[in-house]
């Protein structure tokens, strides 16, 4: 019942703006936790691509010669190896949507 009301749930989703570009709003995080200034531009990309189009964003990502990972997608979870990258970004899709993005 879960699964069919995430479905259904999903399915019925709107989203009123839908990003077909890079979010401007997004900064370079200068925080020590970066282990790398790749890994900081990274982050920077995973925070562009959220609410745009699964396609967009892939297209996005790999245009900055980054790496993308689908770590889920409608309620799907993935598995993921545990290795750090500077270079990749992990996204969360919804209804087509990326709903969240990691860099990993």
């Amino acid at each position: 019942a879960f699964v069919l009301g995430l479905i259904t749930g999903a399915s019925n989703a709107e989203v009123s703006s839908i990003r077909d570009k890079a979010n401007e709003l997004c900064f370079i995080d200068t925080s020590e936790q970066m282990f790398t200034e790749k890994h900081a531009d990274t982050k920077l990309v995973g925070c562009q691509v959220v609410g745009m189009t699964k396609q967009a964003a892939i297209d996005y990502i790999e245009s900055r010669d980054l790496v993308v990972r689908i770590a889920s997608e409608d309620g799907e979870f993935f598995a993921l190896t545990e290795d750090m990258s500077d270079s990749r970004i992990n996204l969360e899709i919804l209804v087509g949507l990326v709903v969240g993005a990691s860099a990993w």
